[in-house]
């Protein structure tokens, strides 16, 4: 697996991380534990959690930072890997839903999240969410405070909109400092239909044009989440859909795909899309789902996408996809 060295930090990272989700609900702790081996096995040494992970089943608290933690202590692999996880998340069991960003809950978020994986200091901390009623400046100060104090090393936004990114990187600028070290916000090669995300949480970020341009213009690197769109183009081939010269000619066995992701992806675009990887794969022998991710290391910026793997297949599209090494035009 290949590696980078994120700008401005001295983090050597494997140029794909993998995120744990999943942990606790998808997958138990054998099987978590048996990914987590197999992709260390392999190179990679970035993995992404969060403390509001598993969060939403009764019962299980944060089980993704817990079952990670207790796997980094029984295979002393302190030193083999670089943890991100995410603070400030509002509580999912509660109905308003009230914004958690300020200093006292970034802090219990963050105490909580260091016990569990059993750190001493956060490799890469993220803000999980914004409050835009809050000035961007007194969030950054919170983040700032905390890397001072050793708590963290690096720090990042996650569904943060352009104008606040903006707003918080002129502010930055205007102290002499760096940062933010990366950004967070939902992007895969497919395109989502307006108002239809998987995710119907009105507090997560998508990647927009505008903020294309806004890290091609600052450099700041770019860690995706939901990076292959729920394996959407893998599952178009699987089901046996037909596309020619961007139209649909045979839907298969679509009917087998999961409502939720056709209605989220299911558009003109992406099936032109999923034409080009057809070629792409015919041309390289590479799976759509590996060739979906490569897309992300061909930009003009840096950029770690964010993926999971339920099995040790799944995983093996993962590695493939980390040596891919095709320019950005293969895909459009």
């Amino acid at each position: 697996m290949r590696h980078i060295t994120l700008k401005n930090t001295d983090l050597n990272l494997s140029n794909l991380c993998f995120g744990t989700a999943g942990f606790g609900e998808k997958l138990n702790r054998d099987e978590a534990f048996e990914i987590l081996d197999a992709f260390v096995r392999q190179g990679g040494n970035f993995i992404d959690t969060a403390n509001v992970y598993c969060r939403w089943i009764p019962g299980l608290g944060n089980c993704s930072e817990k079952m990670l933690g207790e796997w980094l202590k029984s295979r002393s692999a302190y030193k083999e890997v670089t943890i991100a996880t995410k603070g400030g998340h509002y509580h999912v069991d509660s109905e308003e839903k009230s914004s958690r960003v300020n200093e006292q809950d970034i802090r219990l978020d963050l105490e909580d999240s260091l016990n569990s994986l059993g750190l001493e200091v956060i490799d890469f901390y993220w803000l999980h969410r914004d409050d835009a009623t809050r000035p961007i400046e007194e969030i950054i100060d919170i983040l700032e405070k905390l890397k001072s104090e050793g708590k963290i090393r690096y720090y990042g936004l996650s569904n943060y909109s352009v104008s606040r990114l903006k707003e918080g990187k002129k502010y930055l600028e205007s102290k002499g400092l760096e940062g933010p070290y990366a950004v967070s916000n939902q992007w895969s090669l497919a395109t989502i239909n307006p108002g239809k995300n998987t995710n119907p949480d009105p507090t997560l970020v998508e990647f927009s044009e505008e903020e294309f341009q806004w890290h091609e213009h600052t450099g700041v690197p770019m860690i995706p989440f939901s990076s292959t769109a729920m394996g959407f183009f893998e599952k178009l081939k699987k089901a046996g859909v037909k596309v020619k010269n961007g139209e649909l000619i045979s839907r298969g066995d679509m009917v087998e795909i999961p409502h939720a992701i056709l209605e989220a992806y299911l558009n003109e675009k992406n099936l032109h899309t999923y034409e080009v990887l057809l070629k792409l794969q015919k041309e390289t022998g590479h799976s759509l789902q590996a060739l979906s991710a490569a897309y992300f290391l061909s930009q003009p910026f840096q950029v770690i996408p964010i993926g999971s793997a339920r099995n040790l297949h799944q995983l093996a599209g993962f590695f493939e996809a980390s040596e891919i090494q095709l320019p950005a035009e293969s895909f459009q």
